[in-house]
């Protein structure tokens, strides 16, 4: 889920937002789950420290924590401060890296986007995390 919100206009949250026409309702994020696990996250804050930690950031320190439950890498620090953002179009999601791109389309998605062909390739192994399968 941190993947499809940053990558569309930055790591925002708008993700989040639901109703017609929004980014959650896009093709290419139809299948993410964990939505009720943000929201009972921000109920339990908003009721501990009202209007202190954005939605945004919730996310962020959500990614960083179940990459450490599934056995991931050591915990790193997640700078916060994020703002959560206002706008969320369906429309914008057509610059995600699909499944079916060729290569060479998704290295030109993640270095229009100032990242690299190593970082394409940390975050796609990332992104099939727990959907992939080893056979003997």
């Amino acid at each position: 889920m941190f993947f499809h919100d940053c990558f569309v206009n930055g790591c925002d949250a708008s993700i989040l937002i639901s109703g017609p026409g929004t980014e959650r309702t896009a093709p290419p994020n139809t299948l993410l789950r964990g939505y009720e696990i943000i929201d009972a996250a921000k109920t339990q804050l908003e009721a501990e420290c009202p209007g202190v930690v954005s939605c945004a950031d919730i996310l962020a320190i959500a990614a960083r924590d179940s990459v450490l439950l599934a056995g991931g890498i050591a915990r790193w620090q997640v700078p916060t401060g994020r703002r959560d953002g206002l706008v969320s179009r369906a429309s914008d999601t057509s610059n995600l890296p699909a499944f079916n791109d060729a290569v060479d389309v998704q290295i030109r998605k993640f270095s229009e986007k100032g990242l690299s062909t190593q970082d394409l390739v940390t975050l796609s192994g990332a992104h099939t995390l727990g959907t992939a399968a080893h056979k003997c």
